[in-house]
């Protein structure tokens, strides 16, 4: 399908464009099919789950209503202070998400289990509206533990790079911490340690990572492991 507006916004999987009053088109850089994803989508919002409502899907493309707002780690960029609060919000999301049994036929997560596990719910795809969050991205719904998409969203937001000069790292990282440390205890931590080999595992074969996130991301499965 062809957008009917210009692109709005890109990411390492996608791209998205208006198309029409209200409504984006999500196309997927490898042309997959989105149905499934759809499919995931229209369930956890009919359970009250924020997610954008879907009106159509097929090969490699999705269209679902438009949602104004900025990811959650730009919002909490810019107020330094409420970084617990943050982490604690994305742990309630995670939280809500998995109260929900996973749909028939959907894969398994590393860490086997019933429940339905977003494997990619961190900072980036939540996008914070003036109605509340709002989570995006579910290409890789599957059926698994809690605890496996609490370790991956762990994994991914502490290996991930930083650009800018070493200061800037330096208050990236001391950032983290402090997120990291709110939404860790809101959560299982013991659990989400033992599933983090599982998620590093995985996050490993992601052509998306660079070669000093999958360093970082193995360092971390080492330290759980011991």
């Amino acid at each position: 399908m062809e957008p009917l507006g210009p692109k709005l916004a890109e990411g390492r999987d996608s791209e998205i464009f208006e198309h029409g009053p209200g409504r984006v088109l999500r196309r997927a850089r490898d042309g997959r099919s989105l149905v499934r994803e759809a499919e995931v989508m229209r369930y956890v919002l009919a359970a009250g789950y924020p997610v954008p409502n879907v009106h159509d899907a097929g090969e490699g493309w999705l269209v679902m209503d438009r949602v104004d707002g900025l990811p959650l780690l730009d919002v909490a960029a810019r107020h330094p202070w409420r970084l617990g609060e943050y982490g604690r919000l994305l742990a309630g999301l995670h939280h809500r998400l998995h109260e929900l049994p996973a749909l028939p036929g959907l894969p398994e997560a590393g860490v086997p289990g019933d429940r339905l596990v977003h494997r990619d719910l961190h900072p980036l795809n939540v996008l914070m509206t003036a109605d509340g969050p709002v989570v995006i991205d579910w290409a890789n719904a599957a059926a698994g533990d809690p605890a496996y998409d609490v370790a991956d969203a762990w994994v991914l937001f502490a290996s991930a790079e930083v650009p800018g000069s070493r200061f800037d790292r330096l208050l990236a990282a001391v950032g983290r911490r402090f997120f990291l440390r709110g939404f860790l205890r809101a959560t299982d931590r013991d659990a989400a340690r033992a599933a983090i080999p599982a998620a590093v595992e995985h996050r490993l074969g992601d052509r998306n990572m660079t070669e000093g996130e999958k360093a970082r991301m193995r360092r971390m499965a080492e330290r759980a492991a011991s």
